[in-house]
């Protein structure tokens, strides 16, 4: 951006997966320079050594919830998120995931840029990071059009408008942190799927807008394992052991990669003095 701009909080639930962390934490740090960031990571009752590495780090603003645990995921990662946006300091908030890695400078400023260009839009972000074969989206589109054709034509409930448009996903996206609060939005919501999508229906019932991020240009900012934990640790398994090998081989590829090695291993960006604009 070439100028320290808005504050900007960035919020991360975490539980026992230092092994994310790390490079997630370093990462930012890496390339956040030119931000005014405020680093809020909130632990869901890790019980290893995670939290030692988290309590170590005199830069983030952790905050503990030992109470939680693995059994109360993924409603815990929604919570937590309302909890950050209670103590937040920054115009913004940014949700992120802790299997989220950082690959450029200037990674916030296409969110920044589409919140800064229409006071009506209150989020920004990106769909999918992981690009859906072309002739998959063709067939969606004409079998979900068809589908709805024949709901209608036997008098049955079709899809809402608001299902088939596409919100930033909450691994990596920005909102504007006084239209949250104003409103009262939520991340989690009884009877609703929580996350990006609770927060994007609120967001529009409420009258303002979201933006997105082309999937490229995010895709090129940052990284998303999806699922990631699920890769590590046993105790948080995907349904589908194909799904399952899927992300344990993304992981394994992943780690071998590096710039990932290079966060895995650069400790000296933990140090408080490398940006002293983080808090």
């Amino acid at each position: 951006m070439g100028s320290v701009g808005p504050r900007i909080t960035i919020c991360i639930p975490h539980w026992q997966v230092e092994e994310y962390a790390k490079p997630c934490l370093r990462s930012i740090r890496q390339h956040s320079e030119d931000y005014d960031l405020e680093v809020i990571v909130i632990d869901n009752g890790s019980k290893d050594q995670s939290l030692d590495y988290l309590r170590s780090l005199d830069w983030i603003h952790l905050i503990e919830r030992p109470e939680e645990t693995s059994d109360n995921w993924p409603k815990n990662v929604f919570t937590a998120w309302d909890q950050g946006l209670q103590v937040a300091t920054g115009k913004y908030y940014v949700t992120m995931h802790s299997d989220v890695f950082v690959r450029r400078d200037a990674w916030l400023d296409n969110m920044i840029a589409i919140l800064e260009q229409d006071d009506r839009v209150a989020a920004s972000g990106a769909w999918k990071l992981e690009l859906e074969h072309p002739l998959y989206l063709w067939q969606k589109r004409v079998f979900g059009f068809a589908t709805n054709r024949l709901k209608s034509a036997l008098g049955l409930k079709t899809a809402e408008a608001w299902k088939q448009r596409h919100y930033p996903r909450d691994y990596c996206a920005m909102y504007r942190t006084e239209t949250l609060r104003t409103h009262g939005l939520s991340f989690h919501q009884d009877g609703m799927k929580g996350g990006g999508y609770a927060i994007a229906r609120q967001i529009w019932d409420a009258g303002f807008q979201t933006g997105l991020v082309p999937v490229r240009t995010m895709a090129e900012d940052v990284f998303h394992v999806a699922h990631g934990t699920a890769g590590l640790r046993p105790e948080k398994p995907l349904n589908h052991r194909r799904a399952q090998k899927k992300v344990e081989n993304k992981v394994s590829e992943l780690f071998a990669e590096p710039w990932i090695q290079h966060l895995v291993t650069e400790s000296s960006l933990d140090a408080s003095h490398r940006n002293t604009r983080a808090a």
